[in-house]
């Protein structure tokens, strides 16, 4: 069995990192408008949920933490399959962020101690 090692806390700041890269990078980057119309709106619902969570960087926590990790792969997956999408394929830039980003998440997900100290978990 693969050792849990990131915390509530971690994941939750990892994914407030991942808010940030989806609402900075891809104009930075320069990539299409639906995709970066597209990354604005998830970066956005990843925020709300993301500080909406039990975890001790929570602004209110209102979602278990444990519940948290029953919807990340989802999310997870959601971002996995839009690399098929025509904006992604056309731009190379946008598809490798995608990718990394999808990774990285993935990898958060699956490395999370689920069961680790929250706000109201102590």
């Amino acid at each position: 069995m693969m050792k849990k090692t990131v915390s509530p806390k971690l994941h939750c700041i990892t994914d407030y990192l991942l808010v940030g890269s989806l609402l900075t990078v891809p104009t930075l980057l320069g990539f299409d408008k639906k995709v970066k119309s597209l990354y604005a709106a998830e970066g956005i619902a990843l925020l709300v949920y993301v500080a909406l969570t039990d975890s001790p960087v929570a602004v209110k926590p209102l979602i278990p933490f444990p519940m948290h990790g029953k919807i990340d792969p989802f999310n997870v997956g959601q971002f996995a399959l839009q690399s098929f999408l025509k904006p992604f394929r056309k731009d190379k830039k946008a598809l490798l962020f995608n990718i990394g980003f999808t990774a990285i998440a993935g990898i958060t997900v699956l490395l999370t101690d689920w069961n680790g100290k929250t706000k109201t978990h102590l």
